[in-house]
């Protein structure tokens, strides 16, 4: 069988208002200024360069709330990958897998596979972005000598505990939550490890056994929910930053 993918099938018919309905960061306003302090001509200075990396965050928080209602604009089209396999297939075969695919889901899925790449990259962007200005706030130093001392938002709140204890305590909920380890683990397997909505290869090597099956994949509507989890602790990260630093 030949399948024909139409890579961005549609796309000039996204409203992007209309797909960000289940984005909690799209009608969200992100606080503006809270990383500013007052003082002299050289903090100026660096309120201006706060102001470039502020400016860049917001950018990259337009980016991912852009990719995030394109993927649903694909998921919505109609991916229907809930039944992903079925044993034995229609046609007698052993293991069938998207037996509810017609062509156009092929498509679908493509394109929605695309966005949900550059969602999962660009959302950690934004929590880097963040790391940057709380290094830059509370003049955190970075030993160049060690090069596991990078400016990095797990670094940043890893150093507030001995800035800033209780902003310290309040982003590690964050980063011990499930959305936020749902959503890096998601973008490691995306980035690093077998993609979640590729079907794996089914083979397991252990110490003394091998095995072979229908393999792991992730349903598009799981993917969706991860999403969402991801952008949630995006939001709560901001409200707690807005928390801390307009008192």
């Amino acid at each position: 069988m030949t399948i024909y993918i139409n890579p961005f099938e549609d796309i000039e018919e996204v409203d992007i208002e209309k797909y960000s309905k289940e984005n909690p960061l799209f009608y969200y306003e992100l606080p503006r200024g809270i990383f500013k302090k007052e003082g002299n001509i050289i903090q100026n200075l660096l309120n201006f360069d706060m102001e470039h990396w502020e400016n860049l965050l917001n950018n990259r928080l337009h980016s991912i709330t852009n990719n995030f209602a394109y993927a649903m604009f694909y998921y919505e089209k109609g991916i229907p990958d809930k039944e992903w396999y079925i044993s034995p297939g229609f046609k007698g075969q052993s293991v069938q897998f998207f037996p509810h695919f017609k062509e156009e889901h092929y498509s679908n899925q493509y394109n929605f596979s695309y966005f949900v790449d550059t969602f999962f990259l660009k959302s950690f962007t934004v929590f880097e972005t963040i790391g940057h200005l709380l290094f830059k706030l509370f003049n955190i130093e970075v030993n160049k000598d060690d090069w596991k001392d990078q400016i990095s938002f797990h670094n940043a709140v890893f150093k507030l505990k001995k800035i800033n204890f209780k902003l310290h305590k309040d982003l590690l909920k964050i980063k011990k939550s499930s959305e936020f380890t749902k959503g890096i683990k998601m973008r490691n397997d995306i980035a690093h490890n077998h993609p979640p909505y590729r079907v794996s290869s089914g083979v397991t090597i252990g110490e003394n056994t091998y095995t072979f099956g229908v393999g792991e994949y992730t349903t598009s509507e799981e993917i969706k929910k991860v999403m969402i989890g991801l952008l949630n602790s995006i939001k709560e990260t901001f409200e707690i930053l807005s928390t801390h630093f307009t008192k």
